[in-house]
């Protein structure tokens, strides 16, 4: 293969496939990059065999070809080249480059050995807005866990289709988060898929231009989920088990609630977290009248106590929760007051944006701690 390209261009492609590649692999070629030139453009694909990322850009090709190069050799030392063009030449063990006075060969694997493309069995086929696709994406998946030894299950995040409907949820067991909006163009019928958070991530990172995002389960039982914006896409493997019934975590009603200034409260927890210092990072809410008192102790570090005006409906109530979580939460609500309930000192409080969000209705649940 040969082509002249845009060292910007290919930086980019490169740079972001190479953060899908496993720097633990023990398979030397997943650690490449595969670089395939024809038709005027060159498509940069990069796979872990879980998540598949390929980013495509225009270019002059001159010899139709594939090559494949270290992933993150090659995407370090684009990242440091000028802006301008390049002319990259490639065999089955060697990649050139040639930019301006300088001349760099890398060594390369044979591309037919790269794994080839997912199947492209179509099954259910929906298409969102790319915003409120990325804006789901952002509101969930800091609560999905991050830990193995709780399961890929909950490492992941629900797809909840129903019809134009889509709601994601993720939970770590502790607090959960829970996005609705509606797609441009749904589904007849209902589908469930759990979705790699990780995978979710790295569409959000790589989608980011597309205006509409389509979105297709593939392979012939529907284990894969493909996310396409103009010329980038992701394709998945889906978790395969059963996600936790997050509806029951949900409590049906509430019987008391504040409304406070979003930022005074994320403030109050940060500096009342200093003191907590424990694992648990616990701090007490005491509501009485219209105030908020937040307090945390610990026997190495002293006491703390915040006081903050709020909106209460319904009786008193004192309840602690891990202000690490709380602040997480917080830092997704994007509106300046935040609505809290609460139905007691040791059931779930959700949390809201007190006034409504466009393009989707954020919810968040919280475990309490025991006081």
């Amino acid at each position: 293969m040969k082509v002249i390209c845009s060292t910007k261009d290919i930086a980019s492609a490169v740079g972001a496939a190479s953060k899908v590649v496993n720097a633990h692999t023990t398979v030397p070629i997943l650690s490449n990059v595969l670089l395939q030139a024809e038709d005027g453009k060159v498509s940069v694909r990069a796979t872990d065999l879980e998540l598949t990322l390929e980013q495509g850009f225009a270019a002059e090709v001159a010899e139709p070809g594939s090559v494949t190069v270290p992933a993150k050799l090659f995407s370090t030392y684009l990242a440091n080249l000028a802006a301008g063009t390049m002319e990259l030449s490639g065999t089955a063990t060697r990649a050139s480059v040639k930019c301006g006075k300088s001349n760099y060969d890398f060594h390369a694997l044979p591309a037919d050995e790269y794994p080839p493309l997912p199947a492209v069995a179509r099954g259910s086929h929906f298409t969102i807005n790319g915003k409120r696709l990325r804006d789901g994406i952002e509101a969930t998946i800091f609560a999905a866990s991050n830990e193995e030894a709780r399961g890929a299950v909950l490492m992941g995040t629900l797809f909840e289709i129903d019809g134009t409907a889509l709601t994601m949820v993720a939970t770590d067991g502790y607090r959960l988060a829970k996005f609705q909006t509606t797609l441009e163009d749904g589904i007849s019928g209902s589908e469930r898929y759990i979705v790699p958070s990780r995978a979710l991530s790295e569409a959000a990172r790589n989608l980011s231009a597309g205006e509409t995002i389509a979105v297709s389960a593939l392979g012939p039982q529907s284990n894969q989920l493909q996310m396409t914006a103009g010329d980038a896409a992701i394709t998945v493997r889906l978790v395969d088990g059963q996600y936790p019934n997050y509806q029951q975590v949900i409590p049906a009603k509430f019987d008391r609630s504040v409304k406070v200034n979003t930022s005074a409260l994320i403030g109050c927890l940060r500096r009342a977290e200093l003191v907590a210092g424990d694992r648990a990072s616990m701090v007490k809410l005491a509501i009485s009248g219209q105030t908020l008192v937040v307090t945390a102790s610990s026997d190495v570090s002293g006491t703390a106590y915040e006081e903050i005006e709020v909106e209460q409906t319904g009786e008193d109530l004192t309840i602690a929760f891990n202000a690490r979580y709380l602040v997480d939460i917080l830092n997704h609500v994007k509106t300046p007051q935040t609505a809290i309930e609460f139905l007691g000192p040791l059931s779930p409080a959700a949390i809201r944006p007190a006034e409504p969000v466009e393009g989707g209705e954020q919810l968040y649940v919280l475990m309490p701690l025991r006081q």
